[in-house]
């Protein structure tokens, strides 16, 4: 069997698949290691396994990815290049060779010296004993090419099972490393991971893949892996999957909903909707809705200064009966049917974001309106009956 990539869209359940896969494979007598990017999904794998299994075992291993760099593929083997003992990592949202605020790179920091040899300095702290997270992909690819893929060969003797979560988050050198994986591992590597919900990225730099595309194109043409589907959301009503499907359109399997009964005491409320600005305090008195917005000021102007809102990145993972969406003038132009609105944007960011909002509603999403301009949008607008 190839090794896999799984298109997971929202409420697939890619945790549950997971855990389940991995739970077999444990009975099977083999060992399984997970390795994600977001502390709250290593969380979230560790609670659902002993939900699931019963207990924790030894042989189910969750790993964030810059950890598994470092410990798996890189200090088992960095005499390759340096000598010291690389002790832990420094976490760098920005590149750390250019002088802060500018586009000016800092002397000495190049890759090689004047003679070949790997400068230390390119890839750790001063003090030659951290590594820079935003670079350990790029040194786990050179480690594992001077050690002829060593790293993958060590990996292939402890675990029988390797799952990556939320691979829409890795970009260039992750591909690197995944792929002298797989040469190594040639059946037993699961990909999972939702492309439209890219918005995060494990590091700075602009070396391919970038672009959702490019990443899927990697996996399946380059890598060889098989690709997968799982259209079905078990968190949201058809309606709501149908909207979340022309955020990128035609790009994806139809979404189906996989909700089979709507509780009693929430069926007179369901579907998608609009709620003026004027009424927003009955809507919140109405249905408590979960109140999602772009940034953690928008909306500071009406909204009560005491409820709790998730920005539409900080929600990701969540789901809520229940939600009301603060629109961004952009995202009011797509629900008013302008289907192109997203297509000059540099980056996927504003349309995976209004995706993961809108799929995070299980039974009714509202979208805040302004009162001038509800008129000719395409849902009905709620009356505060």
């Amino acid at each position: 069997m190839p090794n896999e990539l799984w298109l997971a869209g929202a409420g697939s359940g890619k945790t549950h698949k997971i855990i389940t896969d991995a739970i077999e494979v444990i009975k099977g007598g083999g060992r399984v290691l997970v390795v994600t990017y977001t502390m709250n999904n290593q969380a979230e794998l560790r609670a659902r396994f002993v939900e699931l299994y019963g207990t924790c075992s030894e042989y189910f291993v969750v790993k964030g990815l810059f950890s598994f760099y470092l410990e798996d593929m890189v200090r088992p083997y960095q005499s390759e290049v340096f000598p010291d003992r690389i002790t832990t990592i420094s976490f760098t949202e920005n590149n750390p060779h250019l002088i802060p605020g500018t586009t000016i790179y800092i002397k000495g920091r190049a890759e090689k010296s004047v003679g070949g040899a790997i400068n230390p300095l390119h890839y750790l702290t001063p003090c030659k004993t951290k590594a820079y997270s935003g670079l350990l992909a790029k040194l786990a690819t050179l480690i594992s090419k001077r050690s002829k893929g060593a790293p993958a060969k060590r990996l292939n003797e402890i675990y029988q099972r390797v799952f990556f979560d939320e691979v829409q988050d890795l970009v260039g050198w992750d591909y690197d490393v995944l792929e002298s994986i797989n040469k190594v591992m040639i059946n037993s590597i699961c990909c999972v991971g939702d492309f439209r919900q890219t918005i995060y990225t494990t590091t700075f730099g602009h070396k391919a893949p970038q672009t959702p595309q490019q990443k899927i194109d990697y996996f399946v043409d380059k890598m060889k892996f098989k690709k997968n589907s799982m259209p079905r959301n078990r968190r949201c009503i058809q309606e709501i999957c149908d909207l979340s499907d022309k955020i990128h359109a035609e790009l994806y399997d139809k979404t189906i909903s996989g909700v089979e009964k709507i509780p009693e005491e929430i069926a007179h409320h369901c579907g998608a909707f609009i709620v003026k600005q004027s009424q927003l305090t009955d809507y919140l008195a109405t249905f408590q809705p979960q109140v999602l917005r772009w940034s953690s000021t928008t909306g500071s102007r009406y909204l009560p200064s005491n409820l709790i809102c998730y920005t539409f990145g900080s929600c990701k993972g969540l789901g809520f009966d229940r939600v009301l969406v603060i629109l961004s003038d952009k995202h009011l132009k797509f629900i008013g049917g302008d289907a192109k609105v997203f297509e000059k944007d540099k980056t996927d960011e504003s349309r995976n974001k209004l995706y993961v909002a809108i799929t995070r509603a299980r039974y009714s999403l509202a979208f805040l309106v302004e009162d001038k301009l509800v008129k000719d949008l395409p849902y009905p607008v709620w009356n505060g009956a």
